[in-house]
C-alpha cells in the first residue's frame, strides 16, 4: 500500500486505468450547497423560532441573501418543506434562510410580520457567519408568507411594527410575492372559492380571531395597500400569481399592482397562465430566471 502524507491539493493524479474507462473534464456550473438546520434566531414566550439558512459553499465573496417565508394560511408552518427548491436558488449563488413565525393560533397580527424583520436582523448580525452582505437583503414568500414578505419589506421604520434594535434595521432591497393576499377586506368581492372574513378564516384568524369586516382599523393595518402611497421608500417587487388561484383571489395581486403603480412604485407582475394556488409553474427555470434577474437588480440598485 502506497500512503503519501500530503494536502490534498497536492495529492498526485493517478496513473491507474480501466478497460473502456472514458476520461471526462469535470464542468462546475453550479455550487455545492451547506445547509444549516434549525438556526435558532428569535425566542418568543410562545415558542422558539428557526431559521433553515442554505448556501454555496466555496463563493468566495458575500452574497446576496433571500429571506424565504413559506405559507401557511397565516398557520404554523413546515418550514422544511420547500429546502429541495430553495436549494435550486443557492445554486445560483444566493444565501437563503427559509423563516419560521408564530402561526396565528399562537399569536396574531403583527406578530408575523415582526418575526420576520427579527429573521433580517438576526441574518444581518451574523452576516459574516453565513457569508452574506447584509446590504443586499430581498424578502420572498408565498400565499400568507408573501403577505409577509410584503408586510416586512413595505413597513420599515413604522414604530408599530417594529422592535428595538439599535445595531440593525430591518431594510430590505427587494421582495418577491408568490401569489399572496394584500388587502382581507376585499378578498370576498373577488372569486375565491372560500369565504375570507369569517372569524375562523385565515384572515380572520390572522387578525385574532374576528371578523374582518367588524374590525376595519386592523384589517386596514395588516393590509399591504396600506402602505403604498404614504410617501415612504419602499423597495421593488417582483409578484407572481396564477390565473386561475381558488384561494387567494388573483384579483388580490391585480389590485396591489394598480396601486404600486399609480403610486409611482417599482413593481413587476407576471400573470401565470392557468396556474392555482401555488404548483410546479412557480418553481420552472423560467419564473426562476426571473427571480434571479430581479434580485440581481434590486441589490445592485441598476
Amino acid at each position: 500500500m502506497s500512503i503519501l502524507p500530503v494536502a490534498r491539493e497536492n495529492f498526485p493524479m493517478s496513473k491507474a486505468t480501466a478497460a473502456g474507462m472514458i476520461p471526462m473534464q469535470p464542468l462546475c456550473d453550479n455550487y455545492e450547497i451547506f445547509y444549516c438546520e434549525d438556526v435558532v434566531y428569535a425566542e418568543r414566550a410562545e415558542m422558539t423560532l428557526y431559521l433553515q439558512i442554505l448556501g454555496p459553499i466555496g463563493a468566495g465573496e458575500a452574497l446576496p441573501l433571500i429571506l424565504y417565508i413559506p405559507g401557511s394560511a397565516f398557520h404554523r408552518q413546515n418550514v422544511k418543506e420547500r429546502v429541495p427548491q430553495l436549494a435550486c436558488l443557492a445554486q445560483r449563488g444566493f444565501v437563503v434562510a427559509a423563516l419560521q413565525y408564530r402561526g396565528s393560533e399562537d399569536a396574531p397580527f403583527p406578530s408575523q410580520t415582526l418575526d420576520a424583520k427579527a429573521g433580517i436582523r438576526f441574518m444581518k448580525r451574523h452576516a459574516a457567519e453565513y457569508g452574506i452582505d447584509p446590504d443586499k437583503i430581498v424578502t420572498m414568500g408565498d400565499s400568507s408568507g408573501g403577505h409577509t414578505a410584503m408586510m416586512a419589506a413595505f413597513t420599515c421604520g413604522i414604530p408599530a411594527l417594529e422592535e428595538d434594535d439599535a445595531a440593525f434595521d430591518s431594510s430590505v432591497r427587494g421582495v418577491i410575492d408568490l401569489y399572496g393576499p394584500v388587502n382581507f377586506t376585499t378578498m370576498n368581492e373577488q372569486l375565491s372559492s372560500q369565504n375570507h372574513w369569517l372569524p375562523d378564516s385565515p384572515e380572520g384568524m390572522e387578525l385574532g380571531g374576528v371578523n374582518v369586516l367588524e374590525h376595519s382599523d386592523l384589517a386596514r393595518a395588516a393590509a399591504v395597500t396600506t402602505y403604498v402611497a404614504d410617501g415612504r421608500e419602499i423597495p421593488p417587487i417582483l409578484m407572481f400569481h396564477g390565473t386561475n388561484d381558488e384561494l387567494v383571489p388573483f384579483a388580490q395581486s391585480c389590485e396591489l399592482c394598480d396601486a404600486l403603480t399609480a403610486a409611482g412604485r417599482n413593481v413587476t407582475f407576471y400573470q401565470v397562465l392557468g396556474a392555482h394556488h401555488g404548483g410546479p409553474e412557480f418553481w420552472t427555470t423560467q419564473v426562476l430566471d426571473l427571480v434571479e434577474a430581479f434580485i440581481i437588480r434590486a441589490v445592485e440598485r441598476v
